[in-house]
Parts: C-alpha cells; structure tokens; sequence
C-alpha cells in the first residue's frame, strides 16, 4: 500500500477514535476505509467523493491532503505534527459524515454501477432487483460481512492504543484551545450569524472534551462543557432562542472552564452559579 493511501486511512481510523460511535457508524467507517483500502487509484475516488453530496465536504479535505502530501517534498521531522493536525480537522468533518449516512446508503453511493452523473434518471425497478440480488447472494453478504467485522474489530482495538494519560500542560492545551473560536460564536448567536454546521460542530467538540475532563477527573469543567455542549443543541433543535440570558449562561461556562483550567485567583462564584443554574434547567434534555 502506498505511503498516501496508508497515511489517510490511518487519519481517518485516529479521528474515529475520538468519536463516540454506534455500531452502525462504525460500520461506515469500516465501508470508507477498505473501499479507500481497495482503490486503485486513489485520487479518482477522493474526486468520487467529492461528487457526491453526502461525502462532499469530506472529499475536499481528503484531496486537500493527498494534493499536500503528493505535490509537497514530504519533511519527515514534521510529519508527526502534520499528521495530528490533518486527523483533529478530520474529526468534526467525519462526525458530520456519519450524521447524514447508513451502511446500506454509503455502499449505494460508492459501489453503484451508475456511479456518477448519469444524465438521466436511473431505473427504480432494475437497481431495487440489483440490491436483493446482492442481499440474497450468501456468498457476497458473507465476504461483506466478514472483512466489514474485521475492520470494526480494527477501529475498536485501535483504540486501546490511544493515549490515555496526557500531562496536565496537553490537557490544558486541548480544553483552551476552542475557547477563542466560542467566545466568537457566542457574539454572533443573537443576532443570528452563524450556521447549523457552526453549532453541531462546537457541540460535538464540547462533547469530546466533556469526555476527556471526566476522565481526568475534572468534574467542575466537565460539568460546564456537557452544559455547553446541550445548550448548543436545544439551539440547534430550535427547542430554545439563543436570547442575552441564553449566551451569558453559555459564556459563563466559558469562563468558569478558563479560570479553574488556569487556576486564576478571581471569584468566579457568580458565573459558576449562573451556569449550574442554565445546567439544571436544560440537563434534562441531555
């Protein structure tokens, strides 16, 4: 397997490591990474891809990185550092991905003979024959089943190989480092500037850091990320109006996770209180 080729399923098993994934979500990844496994040439199904509604986004940052890695004389002493750049973007892009696709939609989608534009219409009754005869085949259904096993049993080891103690200067890092892009995106909420993918995006981050301050212990930020990141979605599920008291509640979140985060010897007891209050009315909906 080529250098390209491995470097971008491995980006894509790492970034699906730090997804919380249903069985069927890693059935997809398993479907994306042994097509991309199976391609003979790589740069036709990243085009593919990006044709296709549903994987388009995803496809730009693929070919974005087989064009770096391709066209650029390759710095070895970096590539490490590359590399976990490309797999943290991937990781909200993926999240999206998997939002909006099944199993049996993606197969649809990357294995259909039609393929591409066809320019017509494409015949109900003779593609529906061609999925029951794929079903019903024991032979194909049993190839199928086997390998997508084998990848999803990869996805889920791989994860024992993740880091699991980070120094408290990288757990600082990894919690401060969307805080800048939040505080934005709080300014912009009440008046209505911003997007759907803006806010599920910022939602699933929280989520993940969420996970990572409760296992280090952090109750306190943890607390105030999974308040954020539901706040995020009753906004996004138009359940609540992201009003000044709405923004202020979120933004005391913010707050309270850079001062504990930072140790700074400022009361913030008022903020703390704000959003255990904001928490208490909306964790509900978690």
């Amino acid at each position: 397997m080529d250098l390209t080729k491995q470097y971008i399923i491995q980006a894509i098993t790492v970034a699906s490591n730090n997804l919380r994934l249903s069985s069927e979500k890693i059935e997809c990844v398993a479907i994306l990474r042994d097509h991309i496994s199976k391609s003979g040439d790589l740069q036709s199904v990243i085009l593919k891809f990006k044709k296709i509604t549903e994987l388009s986004k995803f496809g730009i940052r693929l070919s974005e990185i087989f064009n770096q890695l391709s066209n650029s004389k390759l710095d070895f002493l970096r590539l490490s550092e590359q590399f976990k750049e490309h797999t943290h973007q991937m990781v909200l892009l993926l999240s999206n991905l998997l939002d909006r696709v099944t199993p049996s939609l993606l197969r649809e989608k990357l294995y259909q003979e039609s393929g591409e534009d066809t320019g017509g219409e494409v015949d109900t009754k003779e593609s529906s024959e061609k999925t029951i005869e794929l079903i019903r085949s024991p032979e194909k259904e049993s190839a199928i089943a086997q390998k997508t096993n084998e990848l999803k049993e990869e996805i889920i080891l791989a994860d024992l190989e993740k880091e699991t103690e980070l120094s408290f200067e990288q757990f600082q890092q990894r919690i401060l480092k969307p805080v800048k892009g939040l505080e934005n995106l709080l300014s912009r909420l009440i008046s209505g500037e911003f997007h759907e993918d803006e806010l599920r995006s910022s939602m699933e981050l929280m989520k993940i850091n969420y996970e990572l301050s409760e296992e280090n212990g952090f109750k306190v930020i943890s607390n105030m990320h999974i308040i954020f990141a539901v706040g995020l979605k009753l906004i996004l599920n138009k359940k609540m109006k992201p009003d000044k008291y709405i923004v202020e509640s979120l933004r005391a979140c913010l707050i309270v996770i850079v001062a504990v985060i930072k140790s700074k010897d400022v009361d913030i007891t008022n903020y703390l209180n704000r959003a255990e209050r904001f928490g208490e009315q909306i964790l509900k909906y978690k």
